[in-house]
């Protein structure tokens, strides 16, 4: 039990973190805003790489995290797991707030703005503000993975 968690939360940790990595780079390399139905088309592309490949990989590595944690009584005392634990659980508040819902919203704003309900410079706006909480989560993503394998004792002696 404890390889297959181990190997889950190996795996989902490379699939959030490379669909992160992904999702940065479709959307740098988007088309303009002012092609609107290209814009739309691309932001509506990003939908399901949210809701199929970023949120279940977040889940499955947390929840895989948490249950390691459980069944291995010394991870338990270990201060490293402990901080992964706190971080993986900041990853997913963040990833609720910074990626599924802006996403959505964006795809959404971007379809209002080929049919003229909204002006097309607000969507300039959405992308600047979601770079700063990608880099964020990016960087947390590879601190965990920096704990799990240097696991710093933190000054505590564990056995």
């Amino acid at each position: 039990m404890r390889r297959l968690l181990k190997f889950l939360h190996s795996v989902s940790g490379m699939g959030y973190a490379g669909g992160l990595a992904a999702y940065m780079l479709v959307l740098a390399s988007a088309p303009p805003v002012d092609s609107l139905q290209s814009y739309a088309d691309l932001r509506a592309s990003l939908v399901p790489v949210t809701k199929w490949l970023l949120m279940p990989s977040m889940l499955i590595c947390l929840i895989s995290g948490l249950l390691a944690m459980a069944i291995h009584f010394p991870f338990q005392n270990a201060p490293w797991v402990w901080a992964k634990a706190l971080s993986g659980l900041l990853v997913f508040e963040s990833s609720l707030m910074a990626i599924d819902g802006p996403v959505k919203a964006a795809a959404s704003a971007s379809a209002r703005a080929v049919t003229g309900e909204i002006d097309p410079a607000t969507l300039q706006g959405l992308v600047r503000d979601e770079w700063g909480a990608w880099w964020a989560l990016l960087a947390i993503a590879v601190a965990n993975v920096a704990l799990a394998i240097w696991r710093p004792r933190f000054g505590i002696k564990t056995r």
